[in-house]
């Protein structure tokens, strides 16, 4: 530990100056001051910078949290569990209530016609059934976000970093694709290892998987978390075959939702655990840094209706309650919100809440 990392005592978490950019070496802006955990009450107040290069834009923690102590503020955090999610996807169209078997017809083939599983497109009124998707655009950046925009891959090979306590493997698994995880949460490793899922704990660069290994190798929302996401994506890189993909899912810093609320977005910023939020050019950038050489972007609305409830949350009462009550005006204006974002991609591609970034060996 150097002299310039500033040293607390008790439950305070120790940090470090992080002034340049950790993407591009630029010099960056204050973004953000004092704020706080609304979430799950982590010890202290962080501050941000916003990197100045144009071409970046990268947001992150200055200062940054130590390594070794930045457990403290997952202590509480919500635990990964994972539900059954593989029995959805089987039986929705042969049980529960009627709009229950009706989702579960238009997601199966929704997926049958745009990714090609459940031996792709089917024509006729069947066919025809999962255009319904496409009447709320909410359900359709849903239904591409559970695929990870994957087509059908019958036995390739799949990884999933941070993958909790196993639904995206089981939804995967189901859906044709060999799947197995890496995470880091032992509780979470040993929940999904109880439905007979193979994970692997702790963080991917340790596991030691064969070169070429891997078909495709998604992550949702753990980017942003991880110290060193330059060494993640070249690892990611190594085990990548050629030709093969790796999406992954991260909060957009320059996002419609966030120039609305600002400051009270704390669900994206969610400090001290997210250590960078990316713009498009940043996490494009990080992955040119790993070798990625072929890389397409994207944003996607999936999480405008979350947003609004926790930002409002946030703004009324300073804290959010992971699974508490929503009320039938906030439903409302969740869905309104999403509606409406939607329309403004049109004018700004770039604003939607989520970054997908796809890139291929």
């Amino acid at each position: 530990m150097s002299a310039t990392e500033k040293i607390t005592q008790g439950e305070e978490i120790r940090t470090r100056p992080c002034p340049a950019c950790p993407v591009c070496g630029s010099s960056g802006t204050v973004f953000y001051r004092d704020l706080v955990d609304a979430f799950f009450g982590a010890p202290g107040k962080w501050s941000s910078r916003k990197c100045t290069n144009p071409d970046c834009r990268l947001v992150w923690l200055d200062p940054m949290p130590l390594e070794e102590d930045i457990a403290l503020a997952y202590r509480d955090y919500f635990t990964h569990h994972g539900t059954a999610a593989a029995r959805w996807i089987e039986q929705d169209e042969r049980s529960g209530s009627l709009a229950q078997r009706m989702y579960g017809l238009v997601r199966k083939q929704y997926w049958k016609n745009r990714y090609g599983y459940y031996g792709g497109i089917q024509g006729g009124r069947a066919g025809l059934i999962g255009h319904l998707a496409y009447l709320h655009p909410g359900w359709r950046a849903s239904l591409d976000s559970k695929v990870f925009y994957l087509p059908a891959n019958p036995g390739g090979k799949l990884l999933e970093i941070g993958s909790g306590g196993g639904q995206q493997l089981e939804i995967m698994n189901a859906l044709g694709w060999q799947a197995e995880g890496v995470d880091r949460d032992p509780e979470a490793r040993k929940n999904a290892m109880s439905r007979g899922l193979k994970v692997s704990l702790g963080v991917l660069e340790d596991q030691d998987f064969p070169e070429n290994h891997f078909d495709a190798v998604i992550s949702n929302h753990v980017i942003e978390h991880v110290f060193d996401p330059v060494s993640l994506l070249k690892e990611v890189h190594r085990i990548l075959k050629p030709g093969g993909r790796f999406v992954f899912i991260t909060p957009n810093i320059e996002s419609w939702g966030h120039r609305v609320f600002r400051h009270a977005d704390l669900m994206f910023m969610d400090s001290p655990r997210h250590l960078y939020v990316f713009s498009m050019p940043s996490f494009r950038r990080l992955a040119e840094q790993a070798g990625f050489g072929k890389i397409s972007a994207l944003t996607t609305i999936r999480h405008a209706s979350s947003l609004y409830f926790s930002d409002r949350a946030i703004s009324r009462t300073g804290h959010f309650e992971q699974g508490g009550r929503v009320s039938m005006s906030d439903r409302l204006g969740a869905k309104g919100l999403q509606v409406v974002e939607w329309a403004a991609l049109k004018l700004r591609p770039a604003a939607g809440e989520e970054i997908v970034l796809i890139g291929e060996k």
